[in-house]
């Protein structure tokens, strides 16, 4: 037997929390959905360093956000055209092209044929859907409103997908130049750098300085390469553990806040998504509290996190959103602001919505000033560092001319 933490929605929309003890995650899922409650997240309370090292390194069994855009997309227009729940899955099963959207969809299929809802049936998927995605999809099998829900949630995942793209695509051409700089720097390394030893070996320690800095680079390079590998492989190993860990990662990510320019784009983007997803969830009759706290479970930023925490304390208190966000500072100003006229106006939802678009709108032009600085400084500085690695080499051969002469 082992211990288990879970959230779930009750039949008010209201988020219990609690531990249970179950063979495996799936039994604590059928003991939830025995009790009616709607399985949000259920966790191993297994901590420590083998909690750390038994996290795989990579969550294949999420679906990627436009995965997860298309398939909400494809289903909601299936539903929205009067076809039954089990039609529609089954129709997009046949129909998808990638092997883990259709294994994904095939379990739901059978889960819904055995009597399951949608939403506890994504809750025992294996992680494949997010838990603010399974609370609005429970919202609305309880509603009768599914195909509307889903027509919310693709056009939040929509917006997401959106911003992803850009960062990528802004990405490309800084990763593609910093590769070539490293093929570049191991090619001079490798190959040519040992060309030139035996030849500057006869000059002794007459070489300029800049010379002989590169040539010991080099040989330490050619005469350690295994152990160098290690090293590299080590700093990444420590890295994802630093990341996994909590206590580290709260450190790490208050840093990261901090770094000019960096730091506001992280807390714009953060904020912006916690808003949209909370808009979203208020809009489907989800209470503001069990609003906050599935959308607080979607925040990366683990100081962020941890302050929306002591908020949503708070608020079960009564106290106003908007007043606990005066508070704290990391909150832009217009947030503040545009919350406290949707607490007074009654259109919370349709201020958080808002606020997300204009935050949004910040990032993406954050992002394209700060591609549009980096790929000339990266170019500047790669392009500086080869052709100080190559005029090292020609000044100890200009060297060599004149001592000989």
């Amino acid at each position: 037997m082992a211990r288990y933490s879970y959230k779930a929605m009750d039949a008010t929309g209201e988020i219990q929390t609690g531990e249970m003890d179950g063979q495996s995650r799936d039994n604590i899922l059928d003991q939830l959905t025995r009790q009616g409650l709607i399985p949000v997240d259920v966790f191993s309370t297994q901590s420590g360093l083998m909690a750390t090292l038994n996290k795989p390194l990579f969550q294949s069994g999420s679906l990627s956000a436009k995965q997860l855009l298309n398939v909400t997309r494809e289903m909601a227009t299936l539903v929205g055209a009067g076809l039954s729940l089990e039609r529609s899955l089954q129709v997009l099963s046949s129909m998808a092209s990638d092997k883990k959207i259709a294994a994904t969809l095939k379990t739901l299929l059978t889960e819904v044929r055995e009597g399951e809802s949608l939403a506890n049936a994504m809750g025992s998927a294996q992680d494949a859907f997010p838990k603010f995605y399974i609370s609005m999809i429970g919202a609305g099998e309880a509603s009768g409103t599914l195909d509307i829900v889903l027509e919310r949630l693709a056009g939040y995942l929509k917006r997401a997908v959106d911003i992803q793209e850009k960062i990528r695509s802004a990405l490309i051409y800084p990763a593609l130049l910093m590769v070539m700089v490293v093929l570049t720097m191991v090619l001079i390394i490798t190959i040519i750098l040992p060309q030139f030893e035996p030849i500057f070996d006869q000059v002794g320690d007459r070489l300029p300085w800049a010379t002989e800095l590169v040539m010991s680079f080099g040989r330490f390079i050619n005469n350690n390469g295994a152990l160098c590998l290690v090293v590299i492989l080590g700093v990444i190993a420590g890295i994802i553990t630093l990341f996994r860990n909590q206590r580290s990662r709260i450190y790490v990510d208050q840093i990261a806040l901090k770094v000019p320019v960096l730091g506001s784009l992280i807390m714009k983007n953060e904020i912006s998504r916690f808003h949209r997803m909370m808009a979203t969830l208020l809009q489907n009759g989800i209470p503001l509290t069990s609003a906050f706290t599935i959308s607080r479970d979607g925040i990366s930023n683990r100081l962020i996190y941890s302050e929306m925490g002591a908020i949503l304390t708070r608020l079960k208190e009564g106290r106003d959103l908007s007043a606990e966000y005066l508070k704290v500072s990391f909150i832009p100003t217009l947030a503040k602001e545009l919350t406290r006229v949707g607490e007074d106006t009654g259109q919370l939802d349709v201020m958080l919505i808002r606020t997300a678009d204009i935050l949004d709108e910040d990032v993406k032009n954050l992002v394209d000033r700060l591609m549009a600085l980096m790929v000339p400084l990266l170019t500047i500085g790669m392009g500086l560092l080869i052709a100080g690695m190559i005029a090292s080499i020609l000044l100890g051969i200009m060297s060599i001319n004149e001592i000989a002469y």
